[in-house]
């Protein structure tokens, strides 16, 4: 049974309050499956244990069940045409570059509500401390994790690029240790080598960092620090790489800046080398 399901069996005993919590988690699912209980409360302007009883209602354990089962939904269901043929429904006059803009902007509000500072610092200092840094990513999340690892190897860390088959990620990750970070990008679906890299991280005690949208809170196994966030409407074709990009840059950026005399000392000896080598 879906949420929506579940409201319209509960509807008879639903109060004013439940509807403007309901009203305001079906507006946006897409950014409200991130939102904490309170949060949202706040956002439907009701007390903040509102959401809570909301869920116990309509049979669930409580709030985070439900935005479970939310999370769930959106990614589940529409193939690629469908997603394609909504997105392009949307659309008023053939506005798309105004639309697209929109939906950037709207995207990147979003992040800042669903990914703090310190979270971007706890990784930041994890990947600088770290003895190796695998970078994983299948499909179109390879874009973003050849531009993060070109970056880290400007910084001079010693990374491990983990794409293709199965068993060429294997022979990588035999030299993986206690000392080294795993960094995981997932987006609309869970890939399949996944679940047996981060078993293997844990197997060796190396950390795990998961960088996703709506897929990545439901995840197994769950990475130590999951930096997750929407990338767009919910269903559409056309999610944003901006976000993930955004967050790549933030970690790369807070390297620099939480460890600046190393890095910049890195760089400087970068140009040398580049002089040497043209």
């Amino acid at each position: 049974m879906t949420v929506l399901d579940r409201i319209k069996s509960f509807s008879d005993r639903l109060t004013d309050t439940d509807r403007k919590i309901i009203g305001t988690l079906m507006d946006n699912r897409a950014e409200a499956a991130f939102l904490s209980g309170p949060q949202l409360a706040e956002r439907a302007q009701v007390h903040e244990a509102t959401a809570t009883r909301l869920a116990q209602k309509l049979g669930y354990k409580g709030y985070p069940e439900l935005r479970a089962q939310l999370q769930r939904e959106l990614v589940e269901g529409q193939d690629a045409a469908a997603r394609v043929r909504r997105s392009v429904s949307k659309v008023e006059h053939g506005g798309f570059l105004a639309d697209l803009i929109a939906t950037e902007m709207t995207a990147l509000e979003n992040l800042d509500r669903c990914i703090s500072q310190g979270e971007i610092d706890q990784v930041a200092d994890a990947i600088v401390a770290a003895r190796k840094v695998f970078v994983f990513a299948q499909g179109h999340a390879q874009s973003v994790a050849s531009f993060f690892l070109r970056r880290l190897d400007r910084y001079g860390m010693t990374t491990i690029s983990l794409g293709g088959r199965g068993r060429d990620i294997a022979e990588r990750v035999v030299s993986m240790g206690p000392q080294d970070i795993v960094v995981a990008l997932a987006f609309r679906q869970q890939p399949a080598g996944y679940a047996p890299l981060v078993e293997r991280a844990a197997q060796v005690g190396a950390r795990t960092v998961l960088v996703s949208d709506l897929i990545g809170p439901t995840m197994e196994p769950v990475a130590d620090v999951t930096l997750a966030a929407p990338r767009g409407r919910s269903g559409s074709e056309f999610q944003t790489p901006t976000v993930p990009m955004t967050i790549m840059n933030a970690i790369l950026l807070t390297i620099a800046g939480r460890h600046e005399a190393t890095m910049i000392g890195k760089l400087e000896e970068l140009s040398e080398l580049f002089r040497s080598f043209d």
